[in-house]
């Protein structure tokens, strides 16, 4: 396993779990959180099922969402609250090889290029969207 994709899953699996878990359950956000899923694709293919995303803004806390059959996600902020924050998001993407074995072949490229934060998929989400088509461009 290279260094960096194994930094990108550790770091990938810590943050969505510190996310989901929440920081006092049932406490809503200070910020404004929206209901957020979709479809999830590269180069117009869904993303494959078990590929995770991270949405960071630029202030508070990180939302995650495993993606499913067909490219289908639906962001968790915690445990006691779905979605995401309103306003600029980040999205970086990661990978549990050791859950899930090597990275598809087909979408090593988009690993490579999207799990890292430097290279986040920029997005602006101003209200709850549960079909939003979320294209990660080829680059």
């Amino acid at each position: 396993m290279q260094r960096r994709e194994f930094l990108a899953s550790t770091v990938g699996l810590a943050l969505l779990t510190t996310c989901l878990s929440g920081c006092g359950k049932g406490a809503k956000s200070k910020y404004g959180v929206v209901k957020f899923g979709g479809k999830a694709t590269y180069d117009g293919k869904p993303i494959p099922a078990e590929f995770t995303l991270l949405f960071s803004p630029a202030e508070g806390r990180q939302s995650g969402a495993k993606v499913g059959a067909d490219g289908a996600f639906y962001a968790k902020y915690s445990s006691a609250e779905d979605g995401v924050q309103k306003g600029a998001l980040k999205i970086t993407v990661g990978w549990d090889d050791e859950v899930n074995g090597d990275v598809p072949a087909d979408f090593k490229e988009f690993f490579d290029t999207y799990s890292v934060q430097e290279n986040a998929l920029e997005i602006n989400v101003d209200k709850a969207d549960v079909n939003y088509a979320l294209e990660f461009p080829k680059k």
